[in-house]
């Protein structure tokens, strides 16, 4: 087997979009966003047969942090993975890449399934396990992060949830607890619904991103990063958007008070009437429909990812990010997916871990708990490595101190 520069993107993200391990980073469409949002440059490796069959690709980010190169394939080559010579030869040839490139590592976090978990964590004893392939990539130099919490400055994170959209759409939403089905049913009477939007939908996410960072303190991406992303993915990329008709809520309140169900039961009924209340002064300061909630995915093959989904935080009390989701799936759906990755959590379950609340809300649209098997290095450079790991870390400890000093509301 050989490895060559690819030349035509297509060529590349076709066998992409076929792979068994596909995903979006290891398009030509990432390449080009992070060149231009991240002073990345990329290079599109593909592994031949002598008869000149691709095997697989690699699309190759090439950067620097303070002096110390990098070569860095994010979620590993696309490939077969289950095939274990042409997975020693593929990680052989990329090791001499980077010994070629004369770069200070090179950086792999290849999205191969660790083992089966059930949805609250315990690991299923079925017999699956995918450890041989990190032993196999430890055995050729690769040097292995560990199974280690989630935000452990990984660059990827190797837990996410994801749900199944292979069968109708009954059978999706009934795996949905009974919160996410009650507000959605709830929706319909308030005037909640979701559509596709367009980049002029960009300052609602932007709007409600910036929420969220003055609540947790963390930098809010400029439009032009948004911009990228659509530019450079294109009909792959898809913002939805959720609004709300608050004249329709007014209305279906009032009808409910009006039916007579709540007379015999007063505070529920002062619970309504103070709902319809609130309803009427969100109709004067807002008007009849405003956006309420945002999510920006892509999608490439059979799978779809939830990048950046937000909602606004007067409105958290409908649930619209529930109604985003129901119609996200139906549309990823029409498009062939199949595989809707709702894109990370900590990989711990308990109610002690301070990020168990995204966990619990992503579960209950009844997701699989998926652990991958982690990030693994490759140094060229010894000592470089060793500096760039202190410096590395040192820098990410105090720009996360920063920006919650920075941005989060005081």
């Amino acid at each position: 087997m050989k490895s060559e520069l690819i030349r035509d993107r297509s060529i590349l993200d076709e066998f992409v979009k076929s792979s068994p391990s596909v995903h979006y980073m290891k398009t030509s469409m990432w390449g080009e966003f992070r060149r231009q949002t991240a002073k990345e440059t990329y290079e599109m490796l593909g592994f031949y047969e002598e008869d000149g069959t691709l095997r697989a690709t690699a699309m190759v980010l090439l950067g620097s942090f303070m002096g110390h190169s990098y070569a860095y394939v994010p979620w590993g080559p696309a490939m077969d993975y289950t095939d274990e010579s042409l997975r020693k030869e593929v990680f052989t040839l990329l090791k001499q890449y980077a010994e070629q490139k004369q770069v200070t590592f090179l950086r792999t976090d290849p999205n191969v399934v660790r083992c089966h978990h059930q949805i609250d964590g315990p690991v299923i004893d079925d017999g699956f396990s995918n450890e041989a392939v990190t032993e196999e990539l430890k055995q050729l130099g690769y040097r292995h992060k560990g199974y280690g919490y989630a935000y452990n400055g990984s660059w990827t994170n190797r837990f996410t949830l994801i749900a199944d959209l292979s069968g109708s759409m009954d059978e999706i939403v009934s795996h949905y607890a009974k919160a996410r089905r009650t507000s959605l049913n709830r929706h319909r009477i308030i005037g909640v619904s979701t559509r596709i939007g367009s980049e002029a939908d960009l300052p609602a996410l932007m709007e409600f991103e910036t929420m969220l960072a003055e609540q947790d303190g963390f930098k809010p991406h400029p439009k032009k990063f948004f911009q990228a992303l659509l530019e450079s993915f294109g009909n792959h990329a898809v913002l939805y958007v959720t609004d709300i008709n608050l004249r329709q809520m007014v209305q279906g309140i009032e009808t409910e008070l009006e039916s007579g169900k709540y007379d015999k039961d007063p505070e529920a009924k002062a619970s309504k009437e103070k709902q319809l209340a609130h309803a009427g002064d969100l109709l004067s300061e807002y008007g009849a429909s405003v956006p309420i909630a945002c999510g920006l995915f892509i999608r490439y093959g059979r799978m779809s990812w939830d990048l950046y989904t937000y909602n606004h935080k007067e409105f958290s009390f409908v649930q619209p990010v529930d109604n985003l989701h129901r119609f996200a799936m139906e549309d990823m759906k029409s498009h062939g997916v199949t595989r809707y990755d709702m894109c990370g959590f900590s990989g711990v379950t308990t109610k002690d871990d301070p990020e168990y609340g995204l966990y619990a809300y992503k579960k209950s649209f009844g997701p699989e708990f998926i652990e991958q098997i982690g990030e693994f290095d490759y140094p060229v450079k010894a000592k470089g490595y060793e500096s760039f790991l202190r410096q590395k870390d040192f820098e990410v400890r105090a720009r996360h101190k920063w920006w919650k000093i920075a941005y989060r509301r005081k």
